[in-house]
Protein backbone atom coordinates (compact mmCIF):
# COMPACT_ATOMS: atom_id res chain seq x y z
CA UNK A 1 0.00 0.00 0.00
CA UNK A 2 1.02 3.50 -0.99
CA UNK A 3 1.61 6.05 1.63
CA UNK A 4 -0.41 8.33 -0.75
CA UNK A 5 -3.05 5.90 -1.67
CA UNK A 6 -5.75 8.12 -1.47
CA UNK A 7 -4.25 10.97 -3.70
CA UNK A 8 -4.59 10.40 -7.00
CA UNK A 9 -1.65 9.86 -9.80
CA UNK A 10 -1.91 13.65 -10.80
CA UNK A 11 -2.23 15.14 -7.66
CA UNK A 12 0.74 13.03 -6.29
CA UNK A 13 2.93 14.36 -9.34
CA UNK A 14 2.03 18.03 -8.49
CA UNK A 15 2.53 17.62 -5.11
CA UNK A 16 6.16 16.25 -5.50
CA UNK A 17 6.99 18.92 -7.60
CA UNK A 18 5.76 21.51 -5.59
CA UNK A 19 7.25 19.97 -3.01
CA UNK A 20 10.52 19.85 -4.60
CA UNK A 21 10.38 23.61 -6.12
CA UNK A 22 9.43 24.63 -2.09
CA UNK A 23 12.80 22.45 -1.46
CA UNK A 24 14.55 24.39 -4.05
CA UNK A 25 13.28 27.77 -2.91
CA UNK A 26 14.44 27.47 0.71
CA UNK A 27 17.71 26.70 0.18
CA UNK A 28 18.75 28.80 -3.13
CA UNK A 29 16.39 31.88 -2.67
CA UNK A 30 16.68 32.67 0.95
CA UNK A 31 20.01 33.03 1.02
CA UNK A 32 18.76 36.46 -0.83
CA UNK A 33 16.29 37.20 1.73
CA UNK A 34 18.39 36.39 5.04
CA UNK A 35 17.57 39.01 7.51
CA UNK A 36 20.19 39.16 10.35
CA UNK A 37 20.23 35.19 10.01
CA UNK A 38 16.65 35.16 10.04
CA UNK A 39 15.10 33.03 7.03
CA UNK A 40 11.53 32.15 5.77
CA UNK A 41 10.50 28.94 6.00
CA UNK A 42 9.01 27.78 2.69
CA UNK A 43 8.79 23.88 3.54
CA UNK A 44 6.65 24.95 5.94
CA UNK A 45 4.40 27.10 3.79
CA UNK A 46 4.31 24.20 1.38
CA UNK A 47 3.52 21.90 4.54
CA UNK A 48 0.34 24.26 5.56
CA UNK A 49 -1.07 23.71 2.25
CA UNK A 50 -0.15 19.99 1.95
CA UNK A 51 -2.21 19.03 5.20
CA UNK A 52 -5.16 21.62 4.43
CA UNK A 53 -5.64 19.66 1.29
CA UNK A 54 -4.38 16.34 2.08
CA UNK A 55 -5.28 16.16 5.49
CA UNK A 56 -2.87 14.91 8.83
CA UNK A 57 -1.42 12.05 7.19
CA UNK A 58 -0.17 13.75 3.91
CA UNK A 59 0.97 16.71 6.00
CA UNK A 60 2.89 14.66 8.29
CA UNK A 61 4.43 12.80 5.59
CA UNK A 62 5.63 16.06 3.65
CA UNK A 63 6.94 17.46 7.09
CA UNK A 64 9.08 14.42 8.07
CA UNK A 65 10.18 13.85 4.24
CA UNK A 66 11.04 17.62 3.59
CA UNK A 67 12.30 17.92 6.94
CA UNK A 68 15.09 15.06 6.67
CA UNK A 69 15.74 16.61 3.59
CA UNK A 70 16.79 20.05 5.80
CA UNK A 71 18.39 18.03 7.80
CA UNK A 72 20.36 16.14 5.40
CA UNK A 73 21.21 19.43 3.49
CA UNK A 74 23.27 20.59 6.79
CA UNK A 75 21.51 23.65 7.21
CA UNK A 76 20.10 22.14 10.47
CA UNK A 77 21.68 22.45 13.79
CA UNK A 78 19.85 19.23 15.60
CA UNK A 79 19.65 16.74 13.33
CA UNK A 80 16.10 15.80 13.51
CA UNK A 81 14.43 18.79 15.02
CA UNK A 82 12.78 20.01 11.69
CA UNK A 83 11.36 16.58 10.66
CA UNK A 84 10.04 16.40 14.30
CA UNK A 85 8.36 19.85 14.19
CA UNK A 86 7.14 19.79 10.61
CA UNK A 87 5.56 17.21 11.27
CA UNK A 88 3.67 18.07 14.77
CA UNK A 89 2.66 20.94 12.60
CA UNK A 90 1.85 18.95 9.24
CA UNK A 91 -0.35 17.18 11.69
CA UNK A 92 -1.92 19.78 13.98
CA UNK A 93 -2.97 21.88 10.27
CA UNK A 94 -4.39 18.85 8.82
CA UNK A 95 -7.11 18.30 11.54
CA UNK A 96 -8.48 21.79 9.86
CA UNK A 97 -8.78 20.13 6.73
CA UNK A 98 -12.48 20.74 5.41
CA UNK A 99 -12.89 23.16 8.67
CA UNK A 100 -12.76 26.21 6.84
CA UNK A 101 -17.13 25.64 5.44
CA UNK A 102 -17.68 24.75 9.41
CA UNK A 103 -15.41 27.27 11.36
CA UNK A 104 -16.22 30.75 12.22
CA UNK A 105 -13.37 32.04 9.34
CA UNK A 106 -11.56 33.93 12.32
CA UNK A 107 -11.20 30.81 14.53
CA UNK A 108 -9.87 29.29 11.45
CA UNK A 109 -7.54 31.06 10.23
CA UNK A 110 -6.76 32.15 14.17
CA UNK A 111 -5.80 28.23 14.73
CA UNK A 112 -3.43 27.64 11.54
CA UNK A 113 -1.98 31.07 12.42
CA UNK A 114 -1.29 29.70 15.94
CA UNK A 115 0.02 26.54 15.06
CA UNK A 116 2.43 28.09 13.17
CA UNK A 117 3.69 30.03 16.02
CA UNK A 118 3.34 27.18 17.76
CA UNK A 119 5.91 25.65 15.60
CA UNK A 120 8.41 28.45 15.65
CA UNK A 121 8.19 28.31 19.62
CA UNK A 122 8.98 24.63 19.49
CA UNK A 123 11.16 25.07 16.77
CA UNK A 124 13.46 28.23 17.92
CA UNK A 125 13.12 27.07 21.69
CA UNK A 126 15.47 23.83 20.56
CA UNK A 127 17.63 25.25 18.37
CA UNK A 128 18.85 27.94 20.13
CA UNK A 129 18.41 26.92 23.70
CA UNK A 130 21.57 28.90 24.78
CA UNK A 131 20.06 32.14 23.44
CA UNK A 132 16.57 31.54 25.68
CA UNK A 133 19.12 30.80 29.04
CA UNK A 134 21.58 33.72 28.48
CA UNK A 135 18.71 36.82 26.81
CA UNK A 136 15.24 35.54 27.14
CA UNK A 137 14.10 39.01 25.32
CA UNK A 138 16.47 38.26 22.33
CA UNK A 139 15.40 34.70 22.09
CA UNK A 140 11.63 36.10 21.94
CA UNK A 141 12.62 38.74 19.66
CA UNK A 142 13.92 35.66 17.37
CA UNK A 143 11.06 33.74 17.55
CA UNK A 144 8.61 37.01 16.91
CA UNK A 145 10.92 38.03 13.85
CA UNK A 146 11.58 33.98 12.38
CA UNK A 147 7.57 34.23 12.71
CA UNK A 148 6.19 37.12 11.23
CA UNK A 149 8.60 36.57 8.14
CA UNK A 150 7.04 33.29 7.40
CA UNK A 151 3.83 34.34 8.11
CA UNK A 152 4.22 37.73 6.09
CA UNK A 153 4.97 35.27 2.95
CA UNK A 154 2.12 33.51 3.95
CA UNK A 155 0.03 36.70 3.33
CA UNK A 156 1.58 37.10 0.47
CA UNK A 157 0.31 33.49 -0.47
CA UNK A 158 -2.83 34.46 0.14
CA UNK A 159 -2.35 36.63 -3.19
CA UNK A 160 -2.01 33.44 -5.86
CA UNK A 161 -3.60 30.57 -3.64
CA UNK A 162 -6.05 31.69 -0.71
CA UNK A 163 -6.17 29.40 2.02
CA UNK A 164 -10.08 30.06 2.30
CA UNK A 165 -9.93 28.34 -1.45
CA UNK A 166 -8.28 25.03 -0.43
CA UNK A 167 -10.87 22.16 -1.97
CA UNK A 168 -10.60 19.13 -0.22
CA UNK A 169 -9.04 16.05 -1.26
CA UNK A 170 -9.25 12.28 0.42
Amino acid sequence: MSLLSGISAVNKRTTLLLGGLAFILQFYLTEFMTIRSLRPDFLLIFIVYVSLQHGSFAGVIAGFSLGLLEDLSGVGSMFGLAPLSKSITGFLIGKLQGQHSRMNPLYFHATWIGLILFHFVFYIFFRFQTLYETSPEQFFLTWLFSATYTLALMGLMQIVKPISEIRLIE
